[in-house]
């Protein structure tokens, strides 16, 4: 160590790779902590003086751990750090960076949505945990960060039976390809992609199997990627009489069930207009996704067990079906003796053939 002409301090520090850097400090005291850190940084296996930002980090981030996701998922990621993250911490180094940025960042979505909480912070997370893997950084500033949760009620998550017979009767005279839509999601449990994704020539002997989904690129037309979210989507599902009255009904005009007016594949803007037409018509609030949750709460009601259920509704872990069946109210209880009846006098033969299907 030594007193330089301004009179600062220097000290020299030889990492493990035996590369010597210089440390500097207005006092003894000063520099002998700067050295520490530097030894600190080098045996935790830290890029010692590496100068990398998070904008810097965030672009090769993408093209090495993202650029195999589907384009809807890749494009959540993006809106979550472009709109969100970058504007506020693209300019500064990965190694300055902390907990107390972190909470600026989730100050400023707080008023919005959980899930898009859920999604920046993900983000942000994934984004620290793999710098540290690369050795640009000691600690994860995310650690410990939670989300601000809403006190707004809950919104509705299913239709209740009537409500579905209700909303069926009321789109009779509809689009028929807004009728064919809902009924996929709310008799087979197809998830909105899937739905979309599915072609004629997967309905056999009164059965659908899920075979691709199409999401929407930036430009609002399909993804030639027509992957499944998981292998656990992939299924063979039976067709309930309502909705193979409901397919009969359908005109073929394309290779997919779903189509735009034309026959050619659905686009995002030609599904927004045929939803709209479901708003319109609709006696009840409806979203697309209430559909599929009214499917598991119908599995649930009609006695389907657990590891079935998980089948028919393409999760690829139990637990998420075990927290649909979870969630139904206590009103169930007071009818399981309907069940225990139906179960005795041996008139549970849907359930039966639900469970050959999955054995299959």
């Amino acid at each position: 160590m030594k007193k330089r002409k301004d009179g600062r301090y220097q000290k020299k520090v030889t990492l493990a790779s035996g590369k010597q850097i210089i440390v500097y400090g207005r006092t003894i005291a000063e520099v002998t902590q700067a050295a520490d850190e530097l030894r600190m940084q080098d045996k935790a296996g830290l890029v010692v003086g590496d100068s990398t930002t998070l904008g810097e980090w965030a672009k090769i981030w993408f093209v090495t751990y993202k650029a195999n996701l589907r384009s809807n998922t890749l494009n959540s990621y993006l809106n979550a750090y472009n709109v969100h993250i970058g504007p506020y911490l693209a300019a500064m180094k990965l190694k300055d960076l902390r907990p107390v940025n972190i909470r600026e960042i989730m100050q400023n979505v707080s008023g919005l949505s959980e899930s898009l909480q859920h999604k920046v912070l993900i983000t942000m997370r994934q984004l620290f945990t793999t710098a540290r893997q690369n050795g640009l950084i000691v600690s994860d500033p995310t650690d410990g960060i939670k989300i601000t949760p809403h006190s707004r009620p809950k919104r509705k998550e299913y239709l209740t039976l009537e409500e579905q017979n209700d909303l069926i009767s009321a789109l009779a005279n509809a689009d028929p390809r807004a009728r064919c839509f809902v009924g996929l999601c709310l008799y087979c449990g197809l998830r909105r992609e899937e739905a979309f994704g599915v072609q004629w020539g997967d309905i056999s002997d009164g059965k659908l199997t899920v075979n691709r989904a199409i999401t929407f690129l930036k430009n609002n037309q399909p993804d030639p990627n027509q992957e499944l979210k998981t292998k656990a989507s992939h299924r063979t599902i039976p067709i309930p009489s309502r909705l193979l009255d409901i397919l009969q009904e359908t005109p073929h005009i394309g290779m997919y069930l779903v189509t735009c007016s034309d026959g050619r594949p659905i686009t995002g803007v030609a599904f927004r207009n045929l939803w709209d037409k479901v708003k319109k018509l609709s006696p009840c609030e409806v979203r697309p996704h209430m559909l599929r949750h009214s499917y598991a709460t119908n599995l649930y009601r009609a006695g389907i067990d657990l590891k079935t259920a998980q089948y028919l509704l393409g999760h690829s872990s139990i637990q998420m079906t075990a927290n649909i069946y979870t969630h139904i109210g206590k009103e169930d209880a007071l009818s399981s003796i309907v069940q225990l009846e139906q179960y005795l006098s041996g008139s549970n033969q849907e359930t039966e053939d639900l469970q050959e299907v999955v054995k299959k």
